[in-house]
């Protein structure tokens, strides 16, 4: 017998399938096993006494366009079941169709399935019915010429020849064949002859959950057999062809009388990744088998209850893009020749594998890296399965499983084995509790696969081993119905020939749409088309081009990426508005597309030039400017204690700036940070423009918001349910907000503090696919009261995960828009990665800004060393510790705090604690040290006297003037007049000085500017200052005629 003969092969096939499966399961795949939790569910005797058994008849109706062949054609129908009997006088075990019975409808098969049996139910669900084309070679002599009939030839090209000679033609066929087997007989084992074999042609399968409805199952089905390849030659080339057949499938009685179905699951293994070199030789022996296990011990044994599901082989090395994208059955590839993946069409379940989202929406392994960028999908090995099995659940499953999944109980158990599951190599596990969270029918995950046991010798390992990250498995589960909702029967949808071919495959609900039109994927795009442009503006603006052929490197790059980005944009939303059939109409498309993009590109220039908004990187690298230097200026002068002026300047800032969209939201976020939640409510009252990049912003401050207000209700009942509903508005906001991470991390953070194992595997599956997705900036407001007290980031800790890394930017945010209940929900997932001093300084900091500080807060002093970072907590400890006892009113505690920082403070971190220093200088200023007061603010004025700046000159120059040093007070004074606000009383201040120092035409002058307003009134301190001085020393005259002091040149005029 030749080595490659069909029929050896499937004798042997068949002899060793159920052997194999025996093999290959080990009690994995047997009865009861193939569903969760069968045994449970087994109905008792006298019931199942009751069921009877169903027979499905199968009868070929029509088979066209057959392959020339040379010798007779044969149908070999084949299911694992082994319930397909002959409809015939004698029994046989026999399912053959003969060429000379293809058109006359017989024989027919009857298939037996139990009525309302969910065992073979699942049986039916996971293994199709398989059909198979063969040509039956007779024994000939070797070498020999090959003998063929012009009958044969004839019959194998028109199947519509009358039934009479098909059958004659068949006869004679049948008759050769006997006396070449007397032959062999005559010539002995050692005779020069090839035996009589089959050569498999094509094939195809018929999927039989759909006979599984309350109706008789009747119905005319198509199945294609398709041919089979051995080499990639043959597959291009035409010598085999697809046959169609036309099968009918009947049934007496419903094969579902007093039973329902509810949902499906599929489970397919696609592949195994950063394989070890010396796995990839064995993987045509290699499987993996699937089990649940539990969590917690059973019995005296203190034992893990382990429950088999089913098993996967036949894996395939191979380099990861070469691989065939199609999922196909596990059932029929197991049947097949191993190396047949060039046939994968008669095997497949409609189903692909996307080689560009290979690595996107995984649900990763907590705190593994498995390094992916390592991973070359052009020339790396993978070993690939992509294999599926499907079961059946009823609604008593679905609620078992679902308790299963919700309270945590079972994990699934994936071992990677040698050709027995009890020869276990690798293992991980995989935590399906993901699926108990609302909505969520379908997830893709990575599982880490661990040797079970590690060698006590170190073997050498290959260096390309050693480069390579953890080896683990993809690895996707999809039920048809989210199992944690009431499921509608699904026999239902076989009565219908529409909704029957729907139970083929598995769709994602209500989670990420991978559609190419979906709007989350053009959004995507459109804002990698801003960031690409606004970059673009920036360099300019930064390096001042005015020739593009000085730069061509940096735009040459720019001009490929932003070419990729507009045919990506041009196919996800130009081609899907205005699809196109010619030329002309294609042209005309293009031609919206480039008048909409140019004006999206004239909306981001205009963005960055507006007057008072810094919606555009460029503006960050200047400088303060505008609004933004203005509301900075109001809120030092309120956190040092100024709340009067601070008012006055407010409502100067909001008369003279024209942009009220950045005006309105700046006020918005200072509302919040000052817990005025009230006020911050009625920005919500007025209609607002959504199309500007800070609306997003506002829509998660009114979220924060109401939240707040309902935990300050005195309604009780709004009081109890404050959180329940913040959580489901956030769970809302998060959905409609698809692409921004930090509120999948902010929900993940309430689900981690009510310990919701379901919430936490969602959220987190939802914010790792979203870190190569650039977050929203919020890069045009004032310096948060956050940053004001803690400027700079903390070091994290290297043992930090990089789960953790990504949760810091989100505290931060939240910390910078005054949502501070959020910052801290958030910051309590991530302080392990920071010291117990930083852990000290961001929760007091936190504490401090919702004025949670009382008399029974103490304070810590930490030890620090003298190295540069010891000393600088220090000076931390001491701000922090400061704004603590000013917070608690304790003033003269916090004069002292502020003073020993003054003097332990390097003058290079000086910037880090000026809200301190500028308390200090008011501190000081109100207990009359006007000395301490000046040096105080000095540390606080900028570095260069072109930035403008109004708190510390102020503050300095009236503690210069108490000091009487009047002539070195006009200067600061006076730069406090190039602010764009209008405040009198630094015109009566200079006013005063003038008038002391004799210069009455000066003072005069000052005087009539801080008098121009007579509804802005100036302060009694002001007029306490005139009070003091004495008229007598005062001369009349104002002009500088006659009085020798009034020596007036051109710098004794101030700029007005």
């Amino acid at each position: 017998m030749e080595r490659n003969s069909v029929v050896g092969r499937n004798t042997v096939r068949r002899t060793a399938r159920h052997t194999r499966r025996r093999r290959s399961t080990g009690g994995i795949e047997g009865n009861g096993s193939k569903t969760f939790e069968v045994q449970k569910l087994e109905k008792p005797p006298e019931n199942r006494a009751l069921q009877q058994r169903v027979f499905l008849y199968i009868q070929l109706n029509e088979l066209t366009k057959l392959p020339k062949t040379d010798y007779p054609l044969e149908l070999h129908l084949y299911h694992p079941k082994n319930t397909l009997q002959k409809m015939q006088e004698r029994y046989t075990t026999e399912t053959i169709i003969y060429q000379h019975e293809f058109n006359l409808k017989k024989p027919v098969f009857a298939l037996g399935v139990m009525q309302d049996d969910i065992e073979d139910m699942n049986t039916f669900s996971d293994q199709p019915l398989l059909i198979s084309l063969y040509q039956r070679i007779p024994r000939r002599r070797r070498g020999g010429r090959k003998k063929s009939k012009k009958a044969v030839s004839s019959a194998s090209q028109e199947v519509s020849q009358s039934n009479t000679g098909a059958s004659e033609n068949g006869e004679n066929i049948r008759r050769k064949s006997y006396p070449d087997a007397e032959e062999a007989g005559e010539e002995g084992e050692g005779g020069n002859f090839s035996e009589e074999r089959l050569e498999l042609l094509s094939r195809g399968h018929c999927d039989l959950l759909q006979l599984f409805q309350r109706r008789r199952f009747i119905s005319d089905i198509t199945i294609f057999l398709y041919p089979e390849y051995h080499t990639l030659s043959k597959a291009k080339g035409h010598d085999k062809i697809t046959s169609c057949s036309v099968w009918h499938m009947y049934s007496i009685l419903p094969i579902l009388k007093n039973f329902n179905f509810t949902n499906l699951a599929f489970l397919t293994l696609e592949s195994i990744y950063n394989v070890p070199e010396e796995l990839h030789p064995l993987a045509a022996e290699l499987g993996l088998s699937v089990s649940f296990r539990a969590k917690e011990p059973e019995g005296d044994s203190l034992t893990f209850r382990v429950i088999p599901l089913c098993t996967y082989s036949g894996f395939i090395s191979q380099i990861i893009s070469d691989q065939n994208t199609s999922i196909v059955w596990e059932a029929i590839k197991r049947d097949l020749h191993p190396n047949m993946h060039l046939s994968f069409n008669q095997m497949e379940t409609n189903s692909r594998i996307k080689l560009p989202k290979l690595f996107r929406l995984l649900l990763w392994e907590q705190d593994v890296d498995f390094q992916i960028h390592k991973i070359d999908a052009v020339t790396d090995l993978a070993l690939i399965n992509n294999s599926l099995h499907r079961f059946v659940l009823t609604e008593d499953m679905r609620k078992i499983l679902e308790q299963a999944v919700v309270h945590d109980d079972y994990e699934l158990l994936l071992q990677l084995y040698q050709e027995t599951p009890s020869n276990v190599l690798y293992e991980g596990v995989l935590n399906p509790s993901i699926f108990g969270y609302p909505g969520v029918n379908y997830c893709r995950f990575a599982v880490r696969l661990k040797p079970l046991f590690e060698p006590e010798i170190k073997l050498s390992i290959p260096r390309s081993t050693l480069e390579m990250g953890p080896m683990f498995c993809t690895f996707k589960i999809c039920f048809f119905q989210p199992i944690c909702e009431r499921n509608e029967p699904l026999d239902k949808y076989n009565e219908s020939l529409l909704k029957r071919a729907k139970l083929r495959r598995c769709f994602d609900m209500e989670f990420l749409k991978e559609d190419e039109d979906d709007v989350d994927v053009c959004m995507e795009l459109y804002r990698a088309f801003d960031d690409l442009i606004s970059d673009t503006i920036g360099f300019i603006v930064k390096r001042d081009v005015q020739n593009i052929e000085n730069n061509k490197d940096f735009f040459c790059c720019h001009l490929g990426n932003l070419s990729n980005l507009v045919l990506k944009i041009c196919g996800c939303d130009f081609n899907v508005r205005m699809p196109t059939k010619s030329n002309i109409e294609f042209r005309e498309m293009l031609t919206h597309m480039y008048k909409e993009l140019m004006d999206r590109i004239e909306g981001i220039v205009t963005a960055c030039n507006w007057k008072n908004s810094f919606d555009c990187p460029t503006h960050q690298d200047y400088g303060e400017h505008g609004l933004t230097r203005l509301m900075n200026e109001m809120r030092l002068v309120s956190q040092s204690g100024q709340r009067d002026l601070a008012i006055h300047i407010f409502e100067e800032i909001d008369k003279s700036t024209p942009n009220r969209i950045i005006f309105d939201f700046v006020t918005l976020i200072n509302s919040v940070e000052t817990l005025q939640f009230e006020q911050a409510a009625r920005y919500f009252m007025k209609p607002r423009t959504s199309d500007w990049s800070g609306h997003y912003f506002t829509l998660l401050l009114q979220l924060y918001i109401n939240y707040m207000m309902d935990l300050r209700s005195p309604d009780e009942e709004v009081l109890g349910t404050a959180k329940t509903n913040m959580i489901e508005s956030l769970r809302q906001f998060a959905d409609k907000n698809r692409l921004e991470s930090e509120i999948w991390i902010l929900l993940y953070c309430y689900y981690r503090e009510a310990d919701y194992l379901p919430g936490m595997e969602f959220t987190r599956w939802k914010f790792q696919n979203l870190q190569e997705i650039s977050s929203k900036t919020l890069a045009f407001t004032p310096t948060s009261l956050y940053e004001l007290y803690l400027p700079v980031d903390f070091e994290l800790r290297s043992s930090c995960t990089p789960m953790n890394i990504q949760f810091y930017p989100v505290f931060k945010l939240f910390a910078r828009l005054g949502a501070y209940a959020f910052a801290e929900m958030v910051f309590s997932v991530v302080e392990q990665c920071f010291s117990e001093a930083d852990v000290y300084l961001i929760k007091t900091t936190l504490k401090i800004l919702q004025r949670q500080i009382d008399s029974k807060f103490r304070i810590i002093k930490m030890p620090t060393d003298n190295s540069v970072q010891g000393k600088l907590k220090r000076c931390y400890q001491l701000h922090i510790n400061g704004s603590v006892e000013y917070a608690r009113g304790r003033c003269d505690e916090a004069l002292k705090y502020f003073e020993e920082l003054f003097l332990v403070t390097d003058p290079s971190d000086r910037s880090f604690f000026k809200l301190s220093f500028l308390r200090l200088g008011q501190l000081a200023f109100e207990r009359e040290k006007f000395d301490l007061s000046e040096r105080a603010y000095d540390i606080c004025l900028p570095c260069s006297q072109r930035r403008k700046n109004f708190t510390a000159n102020y503050g300095k120059g009236l503690a210069l003037y108490h000091q009487n040093r009047l002539e070195e007070a006009i200067p600061f004074l006076s730069r406090c007049t190039e602010i764009d606000i209008f405040v009198p009383d630094v015109w009566g201040y200079l006013a005063t000085i003038n008038l002391r120092l004799n210069r009455n035409k000066t003072a005069l002058e000052c005087w009539k500017v801080a008098k121009m307003y007579p509804e802005l009134s100036i302060t009694k301190n002001v007029y306490a200052e005139l009070d003091k001085i004495q008229y007598s020393d005062i001369h009349l005259l104002v002009d500088d005629d006659g009085n020798p002091a009034e020596k007036m040149s051109r710098m004794d005029f101030l700029p007005l």
